[in-house]
C-alpha cells in the first residue's frame, strides 16, 4: 500500500513538472510585442505575449501614434498584440499609407518585439505609363487638332481680358473679395490712416474722425465679436448702383491685427454735423433746414429700397431693408444734406429667393413698428420696407419737435416715446404701450394749425 501511494505521488509531480515545462517551452515560442496604453492620464509600458486564437489567424503586434503638424512631435497612443490574417509580413513596424487620416498614423509587423520601434515612409507615387507610340499619319492630324485648339483658347482669353480691362478701366469697380492688408499697395489698408478723435459710438463699434492723406474719413471699428456685422454693411456698400448722394459713401475697408487683438475697419465719408440725433441736440431747424433734411432723407430710404434692373454697364440693384433705421443713423453733411448709415442688420431681397430664417425682431425698441414688437411680421419684402417707413416717421416727428416755424414754443430735444415712457423702456412697456394702447408720439396743437 505504502508502495502504491509513492507510486502515485512521484507520477503526479512528474506530470506537474512536464507541464511546467511545456508552458515555458510554448512562453519561449510565443510571439511577444511591447505593451503601451494610457488610462486617466496615466501610461505604462510593458511587454504582452500573443496567444493565436484561430490557427488561420495569426498575430503580430502593432503601434498607433500622431504626429503634431506645427512641432512635427511624434505621440504614441496604443501598442500591444493584434490578430491580423495577411497584412503584417514585415518584420519592421512600417506604415506606408501615402497621407496620414486625421495626422493618425498606424503600423504592424510579424516578428516578436518588433514593434519597439515604429517608422513612416510613404510609398511614393507610381508615374504614369508612357503611351504606346503612334504612326507618323495620327501623329499629324493630332499634332493639327491641339494647333487648332489652342488658336481657339488662345483668342477667347485675350478677347476676355479686353474686355475685363476696358470695363475696370471706365467703371473702376471696388472689389467685392475681403481686402487683405498684404496685398497690392493700391489698397486702401497700405496709405497711413491717422486717427484723431471719437465721435460715436454705436451697438457695433467705435466711429473715429481720421485722415487719410489729405481726405477727412470717418473709420467706423469692429471688433472682432462683431465680424459679421463688418462683412454685411460692406457686402451692401459694395452692391450695384450704392453709390448715390444720400446714401453713405464707401471708401474701404480692411482688417487690422497685433498681438492684443483684431479689429475690421470700415472707411467711409465723413460727415461734419455728425447724426442727426446729435445735431437736433444742440440746434433747433428753419422751415428750409427741415424741408432739406427730410427731403433728402426720403431719397436716401427710397434708393435703399427701391429694385434697379440691370444694364448693359451695371448688374442688379436689389431692393434693400435698413431694419434699424433711425436719428442715429441718419447722418448730416456740411449743408444739412442727409445721407443714411449702418447696414448691419440691412437685409437684402434677391429677386426670386426668399427671405430665408431671417430674425424678425430687430432693431432698436422705441423704433420697432407694431407688428415687430407684436411678433406678427409677414416675411416678405413689402413687410420689411414697411417697418423702415414706420422708423421714418418717427425719425420726422423728431425734426418737426425741433422745427422753429410753428411760433408756438421749441422743447428740448427728446427721442420719440422718451416723454411717455422714459429715456430707456423695456420691450415689455414699448409692447404694452404701441401694441395693446396703440399709443403714438404726441402731435402738438401749433404744429396742426400751421399751413
Amino acid at each position: 500500500m505504502r508502495r502504491l501511494m509513492h507510486f502515485l505521488f512521484y507520477f503526479s509531480l512528474l506530470i506537474v513538472i512536464k507541464g511546467s515545462l511545456s508552458r515555458a517551452r510554448l512562453a519561449e515560442s510565443s510571439l511577444k510585442c511591447v505593451s503601451y496604453q494610457c488610462k486617466d492620464g496615466e501610461c505604462k509600458e510593458g511587454i504582452d505575449v500573443c496567444e493565436e486564437a484561430e490557427p488561420d489567424r495569426p498575430v503580430g503586434c502593432f503601434v498607433v501614434w500622431t504626429t503634431n503638424n506645427v512641432t512635427n512631435e511624434v505621440n504614441v497612443t496604443l501598442k500591444g498584440c493584434f490578430t491580423n490574417p495577411t497584412e503584417c509580413n514585415n518584420t519592421e513596424c512600417i506604415d506606408t499609407t501615402t497621407y496620414a487620416k486625421k495626422n493618425l498614423n498606424y503600423c504592424c509587423c510579424r516578428g516578436s518585439m518588433c514593434n519597439r520601434e515604429h517608422k513612416w515612409i510613404p510609398e511614393a507615387t507610381k508615374a504614369p505609363e508612357m503611351m504606346h507610340t503612334v504612326d507618323h499619319e495620327s501623329s499629324f492630324w493630332l499634332i493639327f487638332i491641339i494647333g487648332i485648339g489652342s488658336s481657339l483658347v488662345a483668342m477667347v482669353a485675350i478677347t476676355i481680358v479686353y474686355v475685363t480691362h476696358k470695363k475696370q478701366a471706365m467703371f473702376n469697380e471696388i472689389p467685392t473679395v475681403e481686402p487683405d492688408i498684404s496685398n497690392s499697395s493700391t489698397n486702401i489698408s497700405h496709405r497711413p490712416i491717422d486717427l484723431k478723435d471719437i465721435k460715436a459710438r454705436g451697438r457695433f463699434g467705435v466711429v473715429w474722425r481720421a485722415q487719410l492723406g489729405n481726405q477727412e474719413v470717418a473709420v467706423k471699428i469692429f471688433p472682432m465679436q462683431e465680424r459679421q456685422s463688418w462683412i454685411t454693411e460692406q457686402d451692401i456698400f459694395k452692391l450695384p448702383r450704392m453709390n448715390h448722394p444720400n446714401i453713405l459713401e464707401f471708401i474701404g475697408c480692411e482688417k487690422r491685427s497685433d498681438m492684443a487683438s483684431t479689429d475690421f475697419w470700415l472707411i467711409t465719408a465723413y460727415c461734419e454735423n455728425g447724426s442727426l440725433c446729435d445735431f437736433l441736440k444742440a440746434h433747433t431747424v428753419s422751415w428750409t433746414d427741415l424741408c432739406k433734411i427730410a427731403t433728402t432723407m426720403a431719397r436716401g430710404l427710397t434708393h435703399l429700397h427701391e429694385e434697379i434692373q440691370s444694364s448693359r454697364t451695371d448688374g442688379l440693384k436689389p431692393s434693400i431693408a435698413h431694419r434699424d433705421f433711425k436719428s442715429k443713423n441718419v447722418l448730416l453733411k456740411a449743408d444739412l444734406t442727409a445721407c443714411i448709415a449702418d447696414f448691419g442688420l440691412a437685409l437684402v431681397f434677391t429677386p426670386g429667393k426668399s427671405c430665408g430664417d431671417t430674425h424678425g425682431q430687430v432693431g432698436t425698441r422705441r423704433y420697432m413698428a407694431p407688428e415687430v414688437l407684436e411678433g406678427a411680421i409677414n416675411f416678405t419684402r413689402d413687410a420689411f420696407l414697411r417697418i423702415d417707413v414706420y422708423a421714418c416717421g418717427l425719425v420726422l416727428w423728431e425734426l418737426v419737435s425741433r422745427c422753429t416755424v410753428h411760433g408756438g414754443p421749441v422743447d428740448e430735444y427728446r427721442l420719440p416715446f422718451e416723454a411717455e415712457l422714459g429715456p430707456h423702456p423695456t420691450l415689455e412697456e414699448m409692447q404694452d404701450n404701441v401694441v395693446t394702447k396703440k399709443l403714438r408720439p404726441r402731435i402738438f396743437d401749433p404744429w396742426r394749425h400751421h399751413p
